[in-house]
């Protein structure tokens, strides 16, 4: 197993180079998981309470997601009927 790091100049591959940018994106959502959806280690369980755990965390993500995007959908519904309403002729 190797560790690379940011300013490693020596040995990286492109490929290396996708793989960090790819960390470096996803690095942020798990920090907020961790804070923001209670991701924090169930000591009651073991690992596999920390498992599940990170399933759950990874659900409210998704479902926190879907929410909002289902909000602007519906807003964006509305806001077409009222115009549409508003160009017919009364």
């Amino acid at each position: 197993m190797r560790v690379f790091t940011q300013g490693q100049k020596r040995g990286v591959t492109a490929a290396i180079k996708r793989i960090m940018k790819r960390r470096a994106a996803v690095e942020p959502v798990i920090g907020h998981m961790k804070q923001d959806h209670g991701m924090d280690r169930n000591y009651l369980a073991h690992s596999t309470g920390d498992a599940i755990s990170a399933v759950l965390a990874a659900a409210g993500y998704n479902f926190r997601r879907l929410l909002n995007w289902l909000r602007l959908l519906l807003a964006w519904i509305i806001g077409t009927l009222r115009a549409s309403k508003a160009l017919q002729p009364a």
